[in-house]
């Protein structure tokens, strides 16, 4: 396993104080976590801490597949389907929720596969179509997109398939839900401003606000274990990088150069974030700390 230290050094100097001076050290020290001709994208950390699974294309379609998030051997999570298997891991970190296709092809749905091996399971079988699933802290919901209204709206239901309720109503298109730690509210990215953004509304359908405000797209967040710092994806400086903001809003900081750069996640302690790069000239995953003063 190949793992190089990129020595490019970069630094986001803070001018506010709503972030004592984070910054992402990614362009100190970033260390390559995957090494492969395929991309290897959609990277989340498990809540133990202990892997990071991540999509893959390198058997020739999009997989999953998990590391030891301190580097090692690659497994394959086979579901046996097919799509783009964007995913979720449960809370007791034993599980992904993913979207792909079923036996019979499109429309895509959502399914639960464990990662010690077996098959995978559909998960609220009887909504269709539905993905980009997102488990709740305490594991007893779901947020999901779907087509269901007859836009691309978010979505939630127990795990069991009851209470499935509306979160959006809008013809824009939303995506990437992502709970909040407290599991009171859910980040996700909406073009209903004119422009892709991030916004964030509480988990009961009320009080929704824009966080991100900028002529470029913004997409993609995950919110720190804390709950008070968002990274997300950006092409506000001309290409996609990962850029770091305060959840209660503020001002947004780049903190990755080099390359094309997407999908953090962050790591149960907040101190690290791994996310996908191409910077080496192929599509691999990237581990980098999360440093303040």
């Amino acid at each position: 396993m190949l793992r190089r230290i990129v020595t490019a050094w970069f630094c986001v100097i803070s001018l506010m104080t709503l972030i004592p001076a984070v910054v992402l050290k990614a362009e100190d020290a970033a260390i390559q976590l995957t090494t492969h001709k395929a991309n290897d994208y959609h990277c989340k950390w498990s809540p133990d801490g202990k892997y990071i699974a991540f999509t893959s294309q390198r058997n020739g379609e999009a997989k999953l597949f998990i590391i030891p998030s301190g580097g090692g051997d690659v497994t394959l999570i086979e579901s046996g389907l097919s799509g783009d298997h964007w995913f979720t891991w449960t809370p007791d970190s034993k599980y992904l929720a993913f979207d792909a296709y079923g036996p019979d092809g499109p429309p895509p749905r959502m399914w639960l596969i464990s990662v010690s091996g077996g098959e995978a399971k559909p998960l609220l079988p009887d909504v269709v179509p539905s993905f980009g699933p997102a488990v709740s802290p305490d594991g007893e919901w779901i947020a999901f997109v779907s087509f269901l209204s007859g836009s691309l709206d978010i979505w939630k239901a127990r795990l069991n398939g009851d209470s499935l309720t509306q979160l959006t109503a809008d013809s824009a298109r939303e995506s990437y839900p992502q709970w909040l730690p407290d599991g009171k509210s859910i980040v996700f990215t909406s073009d209903r401003s004119g422009n892709f953004d991030v916004w964030v509304i509480n988990a009961d359908g009320t009080r929704m606000r824009q966080l991100t405000d900028a002529p470029e797209r913004d997409s993609r967040p995950a919110v720190s274990p804390d709950g008070k710092l968002v990274a997300f994806t950006s092409e506000r400086a001309g290409k996609r990088d990962i850029w770091l903001m305060p959840v209660a809003g503020g001002t947004a900081r780049r903190v990755t150069e080099d390359g094309e750069n997407s999908g953090p996640s962050f790591s149960p302690d907040g101190k690290h974030l791994v996310w996908s790069s191409n910077r080496d000239g192929q599509t691999d995953l990237y581990v980098g700390e999360v440093a303040g003063d």
